[in-house]
């Protein structure tokens, strides 16, 4: 049975708070269900069937493979001369990049290889503050049964050496202990993306140092301001709502800015909360200067906090950037 994109979001958000037969879950009902896999997209995003959009798994960043029919054509070419391919694509980025790699398609293919013989998986998710990324993908864990033990396919996939533990968007409420164990299995036998002689992405200790800086931000914001009335987390469906109660009251936002848009006045920061949804931090012409005195790649990289008075322009909100003393990253 196929489901369009409400009746799947209903009966997602049906089954979180259903006290029926998901009772038994030891994890307050945080099953979202028993699904077919349908199309395994890379080693981090599938689709199910009875699932709308794909879904992306959480903890976990397996690297890029191309998606034409010759994929694997590609990956033996550009793994000729990978280290400077890698380079290119990363250009003049201070920080790493997410490119096609020769390694992202022998990830695709393990993991083809690891669900050739399962037919349903379990979905979970982490909590229910947030269960669908900004592209519209469902966040979730993959259960699944493997020689008749039950994997979670998250850690496993770190556990083997495929991905990071990926805490770039905050650590894992519920398996951080197992992810971290499962990197420190795979970087002492120097698996996948361990192996010094791999062709995958050369800069994994970089990378790492920057998730868990943005892990620790997120980290002393819940400890320092969650549940004061006049913060919002921007990722956070809850917060994002509570906002049409504020505007016109000064108030400070936490989020990571997607995109800056200067190619006309005012000039706009975007943070996204999903597809359809941002917040934006709007420049006017006459403080223009502002966005010369920050490190705007910087800011883009990490979370930050903007204050100011909260309005509202068409359908977006917003909050006007009037001195720079109203963004700051901690």
């Amino acid at each position: 049975m196929k489901y369009n994109k409400a009746n799947s979001i209903y009966i997602l958000l049906f089954l979180l708070i259903s006290t029926g037969s998901c009772a038994q879950n030891k994890e307050n009902n945080l099953i979202v269900g028993e699904f077919r896999i349908t199309k395994v997209i890379d080693g981090d995003t599938f689709r199910f069937e009875g699932l709308d959009n794909s879904t992306r798994l959480l903890g976990i960043d397996t690297e890029e493979t191309f998606k034409s029919n010759d994929a694997e054509q590609k990956s033996n070419e550009i793994a000729l001369n990978w280290e400077n391919y890698y380079l290119n694509e990363k250009g003049e980025s201070r920080f790493p990049v997410k490119s096609d790699s020769p390694f992202g398609f022998e990830t695709k293919k393990w993991t083809e290889e690891f669900f050739k013989d399962i037919n349903t998986a379990r979905l979970e998710i982490e909590d229910t503050s947030r269960t669908i990324d900004i592209y519209g993908r469902y966040l979730v864990y993959l259960f699944a049964v493997k020689d008749g033990k039950e994997i979670n396919y998250n850690v496993e996939c770190v556990r083997q050496g495929y991905s990071p533990y990926f805490n770039k968007y905050g650590n894992s409420k519920r398996f951080h202990k197992e992810f971290t164990d499962a990197q420190e299995y795979a970087r002492i036998n120097n698996l996948g993306i361990w192996d010094p002689a791999g062709k995958h992405y050369p800069d994994y200790e970089e990378r790492i140092q920057w998730w868990n800086k943005r892990a620790g931000q997120i980290e002393r914001y819940g400890t320092e301001f969650s549940g004061n009335e006049n913060y919002f987390n921007l990722s956070e469906d809850y917060d994002f709502s509570r906002l049409e109660n504020f505007i016109g009251k000064e108030i400070t936002v936490f989020g990571s800015i997607s995109d800056v848009l200067t190619k006309k006045f005012p000039y706009i920061l975007r943070i996204p909360h999903d597809k359809e949804k941002v917040f934006e931090i709007i420049v006017f012409e006459e403080n223009q200067d502002i966005l010369k005195e920050l490190d705007l790649e910087e800011l883009k990289n990490y979370y930050v906090y903007i204050s100011g008075t909260l309005e509202k322009y068409k359908d977006r909100y917003q909050i006007n950037l009037k001195d720079k003393s109203q963004i700051r990253m901690e």
